[in-house]
């Protein structure tokens, strides 16, 4: 009498877990021909990545796609800022792809696409990352420095939230460590005509340029001035409202208007290289003749596949920092090793 429930469970197991064990059936045909089936994850930097049974996840550059049949449902943006929700099919002209959503199908230029997106209903898949570690020391001064710096990031659709971490710590006998270090969390919503909305918070420590703490929220509105295969550039102004602590000294409640420019270009081919640079400037509007200035460069290139070597450089300015004689400029490079995810 219990066997027969113990079948009917563990055939129900098996019936549940099949939809993990189904075959990858989305197909994409290069323009040579060749065709290669999987799971179509997403398209970014000019590369389309396909999760495949034989060949594991291999990336394919945007050019060489012919066609591409995908059942599942993703989040698509063009050169232009147009944004679709809707499953792919091969369109009947050459060159063009069927996007398949609610309100019908689309027709659109392959080479047009800069962006996609699947829209995977398990979380874990939805979670992009990286993670870079870097450390040094030099044995005549006993000087250990230590840079960490990682990122997480989910998508849905029409939006990206974000989440960035890096701290610098330095140590040497005799002297007072130092530490650089900043946590911050950004909501990013897309609209049409490549316009983006931008809410963030931010905590920060910098004791070189006279502060404990830093926390900030932010508000912006800007517009990707380019949004390509190879590169993006973003542009916007907004405001922020901060509380410092000082190192000495009373803590200050600060209201600065912002302006914010990114660049990011990016290679096809293995090793990939990236290139970033995000410089952010502050005026305050409670403290009158006091900006900020954050700048941010880095360079990133592929070693061997999802792990890089990163040299990054970075600049803060304070013209009149929290406390009185604390320095203006606090400015250094790292050289780390990193993974994505």
């Amino acid at each position: 009498m219990t066997l027969r429930p113990c079948l009917l469970a563990c055939v129900s197991l098996l019936g549940a877990a099949a939809p993990c064990w189904a075959a990858k059936t989305d197909v994409v045909v290069l323009r040579n021909g060749d065709h290669l089936t999987g799971e179509v994850k997403q398209l970014e930097r000019g590369r389309l990545r396909l999760s495949t049974d034989d060949l594991g996840t291999v990336e394919i550059e945007w050019d060489n796609v012919g066609s591409v049949a995908a059942t599942a449902i993703f989040d698509i943006d063009d050169v232009q800022g147009r944004r679709f929700v809707g499953s792919l099919q091969p369109a009947a002209e050459a060159g063009k792809l069927d996007i398949v959503g609610a309100g019908g199908t689309v027709t659109v230029e392959l080479l047009r696409l800069v962006r996609m997106r699947r829209l995977d209903k398990r979380f874990w898949s939805r979670l992009d990352g990286s993670l870079d570690v870097g450390a040094s020391y030099t044995s005549a001064s006993e000087l250990f420095k230590l840079d960490v710096a990682g990122n997480i990031r989910t998508e849905r659709p029409g939006y990206e939230i974000r989440t960035d971490a890096n701290a610098t710590v330095s140590t040497q006998p005799g002297v007072e460590d130092t530490r650089r270090t900043s946590l911050s969390l950004a909501y990013e919503r897309r609209f049409p005509n490549r316009w983006v909305a931008v809410v963030r918070g931010q905590l920060e420590q910098n004791r070189e340029l006279g502060f404990d703490l830093r926390s900030s929220a932010a508000g912006a509105g800007g517009r990707y001035l380019a949004q390509g295969h190879r590169d993006k550039l973003l542009a916007g102004i907004g405001l922020s409202l901060n509380r410092e602590q000082p190192t000495e000294g009373e803590g200050t409640t600060n209201v600065e208007a912002l302006a914010v420019l990114t660049y990011d270009r990016f290679s096809y081919d293995f090793p990939n290289l990236d290139l970033s640079v995000s410089m952010i400037g502050f005026a305050s509007l409670s403290d009158g003749g006091r900006y900020r200035l954050e700048l941010d460069a880095g360079i990133k290139r592929e070693v061997v596949k999802d792990f890089y070597v990163t040299l990054r450089g970075y600049e803060s300015y304070d013209r009149r920092p929290a406390t009185e004689g604390a320095p203006r400029n606090d400015y250094g490079a790292t050289f780390a090793l990193g993974w994505s995810f």
